[in-house]
């Protein structure tokens, strides 16, 4: 059974869905536990933070599919089901989670962990607390600082530039600025869901808007609306029938495996790819790709097979303003190039352009690489590091393991074989090399249960995941779960995973991890790796074809610490 000892000390770094899924999940488990949670941000909630919302920032899941097992989100902010969900309202949701199972009184917000390092002991760790110089020991440590943390800037001189300057981060602190009379021009970077927010967001409020998007990269995300013509969610079609159309390195047991994706069946491969072709067409029956317009030329996604390689989808909310200047040009003027230089108020652009702006948003997405451990123990942990910092004995010995895993993935779903042509952006860091996403394989491979990281998958299913995957992580560091593989078996699986992941996902694939619709497969074998019962619906149909829903997973912590016996996986 879980140890009760009072004297253990336990830190959650990170603050949102993943954080606070793995505080409240631990002190289930151990009540005794002498728990602390740092944040760097003001206030809890991680991406969905107080001081990162603004008007008109919505989630793209709907109220009823976007909370934690034990509260419905109805309950807790007073909203129907499949109604539009504002950030501010997912924010008021998880401090009102964050109360309920007093979490609150165990944060420390504004605290920045500089470092996480071995204490002398080599069982413990020191946390160094940035300005304030502390330096507390745990005895354990679940990392789940997630992946939209620091952002990304891109490599240009800004010192000369005279207006305003901010990232999408920004945003929520700053968008007076975007909307002030002042502001009467806004250059925003980036072809991602952040740029269309402040795009939005500065339309709304009358402002001319540059949407600079580079010529080389990724180009574009694939803009798809929410709701249909009739104003039905997306979500409510969503369910496990998703998962049986995916190629899934996850779920290779099944019938529907060898049907549609083992390359045995020619029928089956046939269905599968008609689905896929059939689907790729829907986003550009509707708008904004229904209407053509110089604009929308330049937003056309990278390749005809987007919906099916995509990993950046951009909802849409049913925007009329967004759509009527896209098409119009009269306040939004898209332009692929890349940003060359920023002085005074004018921006230069790689075609030759020069914009007049008064603001400028980089959109640029985030800062994958950890920060929170030394070089050397990145690459020990599996976690990511600058490229340059990987030793050549290392370096060789996952790349034996990348070819042989590649050759694997291709062997085993033949529809990755050969992706479209597509953009390969150089990668500066290392991959995430953690055993199911969580596990640093060299220390489960010495029993070290001192370690874990949560939240690093982008995924659909944020807050069901987020609960699976602490009550597994943390299961292994009570000692409720063993992991009988060897550290040579644990690294080739995480190979297989990231040879996947770039098949699957192209570029975007090798920048971080991605299970889209593959997550439901990812916790099903948490799930099964607990003992407990994967598929949680009354019924085939409903398990099938009903989405689901995290309070399908209610009761799991005790479920889990209701069986006898100490699990292997």
């Amino acid at each position: 059974m879980a140890s009760t000892s009072a004297a253990k000390r336990v830190v959650v770094i990170g603050a949102g869905w993943a954080g606070l899924a793995a505080a409240k999940t631990y002190l289930e488990i151990d009540p005794k536990v002498q728990l602390t949670i740092f944040d760097s941000e003001r206030h809890l909630g991680g991406v969905w933070n107080k001081d990162r919302c603004f008007p008109g920032f919505l989630a793209d899941s709907p109220t009823g599919l976007f909370d934690l097992s034990d509260l419905p989100m109805r309950d807790a902010i007073g909203m129907k089901d499949w109604s539009d969900l504002p950030g501010d309202k997912v924010y008021e949701y998880l401090k009102a989670y964050a109360k309920k199972f007093s979490l609150v009184e165990r944060m420390r917000l504004g605290t920045r962990v500089l470092r996480v390092s071995r204490h002398l002991d080599k069982k413990a760790w020191d946390i160094e607390i940035e300005n304030s110089g502390e330096v507390l020991t745990f005895d354990k440590v679940i990392v789940a600082a997630g992946l939209n943390s620091k952002p990304l800037w891109p490599d240009l001189p800004i010192d000369d530039f005279e207006g305003i300057v901010m990232h999408s981060k920004d945003i929520g602190m700053r968008h007076s600025e975007l909307t002030s009379e002042k502001t009467h021009s806004v250059t925003v970077y980036g072809g991602c869901k952040s740029a269309v927010d402040a795009i939005i967001l500065c339309l709304d409020a009358g402002k001319k808007v540059d949407w600079v998007i580079r010529d080389t990269g990724n180009g574009p995300g694939m803009m798809v609306q929410i709701r249909s013509l009739f104003g039905i969610h997306g979500a409510r079609f969503a369910g496990r029938w998703k998962n049986i159309l995916s190629p899934s390195i996850f779920s290779t047991d099944t019938f529907w495996y060898r049907f549609l994706h083992s390359g045995k069946s020619r029928l089956g491969n046939f269905i599968c790819k008609r689905i896929w072709k059939k689907a790729s067409t829907v986003p550009y029956t509707m708008e904004p790709y229904k209407t053509k317009s110089s604009n929308m030329e330049k937003l056309m996604p990278e390749t005809k097979d987007s919906l099916f390689f995509t990993a950046s989808l951009v909802g849409l909310h049913g925007n009329k303003k967004f759509v009527d200047e896209l098409h119009s040009e009269n306040l939004l003027k898209v332009h692929r190039a890349s940003i060359t230089s920023m002085r005074e108020s004018n921006i230069a652009l790689s075609n030759g352009e020069i914009l007049n702006s008064d603001t400028v948003v980089f959109a640029t997405g985030w800062d994958n690489k950890s920060e929170l451990f030394d070089p050397a123990d990145c690459l020990k942990l599996g976690i990511t590091t600058d490229s340059t910092n990987e030793d050549e004995v290392t370096m060789k010995y996952w790349q034996t393991l990348g070819d042989k895993a590649e050759k694997y993935v291709v062997d085993l779903l033949p529809v990755l074989k050969n992706p479209p042509p597509h953009f390969t952006r150089p990668v500066p860091h290392t991959p995430y090399r953690l055993y199911r996403y969580i596990l640093p394989p060299s220390l489960a491979a010495q029993d070290d249960r001192s370690l874990v990281f949560l939240g690093l998958v982008t995924s659909v299913q944020t807050s069901i995941y987020a609960e699976v995957s602490a009550l597994w992580g943390i299961g292994w560091m009570e000692g409720l779960l063993n992991v009988t593989k060897s550290k040579d078996e644990m690294d080739y699986d995480i190979a297989k995973v990231n040879a996947w992941s770039e098949r699957r996902y192209l570029s975007r694939g090798r920048q971080r991890q991605i299970a889209s619709v593959e997550i439901q497969d990812i916790t099903d074998i948490l799930m099964k790796g607990m003992g407990l019962k994967v598929y949680r619906k009354s019924n085939f149909l409903s398990e099938t074809f009903v989405p689901i829903r995290a309070q399908d997973y209610r009761g799991i912590v005790r479920e889990f610490l209701n069986k006898s016996a100490c699990r292997s996986v």
